[in-house]
């Protein structure tokens, strides 16, 4: 098992660590989304828990990770440029790290369930995407929560409900609203919070210089294979620039991460390209 540096001291700097490591993986020495997630849980030092809900939260992540390498194997899922399981690391990985940097600034003894419950949601949120966007709100979203959903059922069902909403709202028509609906409040360990974590894991990557402009490529291709016509534009300076001034990073962690900085940084960056 390549071991991922998720410990590192350094958030940010072990982050994009990770994310090369997950490249030089894929697709051809891919060790897999539960081996990804269980490297997750440890960082986080959620395998050792005595906690039941937390428990039941582990083990339903891993069998939905083992579920996505299975369906690869059947030829009749194509699996997407973008919202692959490249995508799904990149989103765990990421979560990881804000989860980290907020453990360190806040502990709480509600950490340990809500980022159990995090992780569980990040892992399934794209289930069998189809690739292409919704043409009404949370389609695709509540297509991966049913093709999950029966492996949930030992899962207690407030956490259930938590989870859907979490995916549900991954949707990129809500998230703006996910911001603003904690917008000027303190963190605590509400659904509200933590929607805010997982829409910033699910385009953190993407948010970052480095891997950025490789993943508006993927996502081009991918559209393009669906005929949204936006796949023309989406991987240009312009496309860039206009994904960049919608990204929203507002938890605490994510700012001690410096994230809204590599954001302004870049549309710098693209304004000299003018």
């Amino acid at each position: 098992m390549t071991s991922l540096p998720l410990t590192s001291p350094n958030g940010s700097a072990g982050l994009h660590d990770a994310c090369r490591l997950l490249r030089q993986q894929w697709p051809s020495h891919w060790e897999g989304l539960p081996s990804i997630l269980t490297q997750c849980q440890q960082a986080l030092q959620l395998c050792d828990t005595r906690h039941p809900d937390t428990m039941a939260l582990n083990q339903f992540a891993w069998q939905v990770a083992n579920a996505m390498e299975n369906q690869v194997l059947k030829s009749t899922y194509a699996e997407p440029s973008y919202h692959n399981r490249l995508h799904t690391a990149d989103v765990l990985v990421s979560l990881t790290t804000l989860l980290r940097s907020l453990h360190d600034m806040a502990p709480s003894p509600q950490a340990e369930v809500w980022s159990s419950a995090l992780l569980a949601a990040a892992v399934a949120h794209d289930y069998q995407h189809p690739g292409g966007v919704n043409q009404s709100l949370f389609e695709i979203e509540t297509a991966s929560w049913q093709g999950i959903l029966g492996l949930a059922s030992p899962v207690p069902s407030h956490w259930r409900a938590c989870i859907e909403t979490l995916i549900l709202r991954t949707d990129p028509q809500v998230v703006a609203e996910n911001h603003q609906r904690v917008a000027e409040q303190a963190f605590e360990w509400t659904t509200a919070w933590a929607q805010v974590l997982l829409n910033e894991a699910d385009i953190l990557v993407s948010a970052t210089a480095e891997f950025g402009p490789g993943l508006s490529e993927a996502l081009a291709k991918e559209w393009a294979q669906v005929g949204f016509a936006a796949h023309a534009t989406v991987a240009t300076p312009a496309g860039r620039a206009f994904f960049l001034r919608s990204a929203r990073f507002s938890s605490p962690a994510a700012k001690a991460l410096g994230l809204p900085r590599w954001v302004q940084d870049q549309l710098t960056s693209l304004q000299h390209m003018d």
